[in-house]
């Protein structure tokens, strides 16, 4: 049934019965099957009586496929695992702003994305404030919480997303208040 294989979620699996052998040469029948699925899975073999059937890997886990050669006489089974690589989500903290000291600032991670489709946490961080800064996020598990800019300068936002086995590489985000400039007067 040839090697096993670790794929992309979404890729188009190719199985390789090639190395299937009848001992005085007589023409191979193929018969595949696919023998388990990821919980969810609608993976269907196209070709299975073919030496390279082929399947679209739809869910994260772990597919098993079994190959049958028949020549006159049927072989043992001879099965391959197809697992499916994961890769990390990636978190999106939004644009960089610029607010005035004492307005509340919103947050947005709904930029991020994961391309295993798989549901996302969110856990955002003040990691830099201006002195004196008691800032607060309103609610740091939320895709877009919130906060106040209680103090002139720049604070920097980090959010890293999770789908479940793995965590983004964070993001940031800046937040900075203008410094106020002070009048000018003009007596005429």
């Amino acid at each position: 049934a040839g090697p096993n294989q670790t794929v992309a979620l979404g890729a188009t699996v190719v199985l390789n019965g090639r190395g299937s052998t009848s001992v005085d040469g007589r023409p191979l029948n193929y018969a595949w099957t696919l023998t388990a699925r990821p919980a969810g899975s609608t993976a269907a073999l196209t070709g299975a009586n073919t030496v390279a059937p082929t399947f679209v890997a739809d869910k994260s886990g772990v597919y098993m496929a079994q190959l049958i050669v028949n020549d006159g006489l049927v072989s043992a089974p001879s099965t391959v695992t197809i697992t499916t690589q994961v890769t990390p989500p990636v978190a999106n903290a939004g644009p960089n702003q610029v607010v005035n000291a004492g307005a509340v600032v919103q947050l947005n991670g709904s930029g991020s994305t994961d391309a295993n489709g798989l549901p996302l946490t969110y856990q955002w961080s003040l990691i830099s404030l201006p002195p004196g800064s008691a800032a607060v996020l309103s609610n740091p598990t939320l895709v877009n919480p919130t906060f106040t800019a209680d103090r002139q300068g720049i604070y920097v936002a980090q959010l890293i997303v999770n789908h479940g086995p793995l965590n983004s590489a964070p993001a940031t985000v800046t937040i900075s208040t203008p410094t106020p400039h002070p009048p000018t007067s003009q007596a005429g």
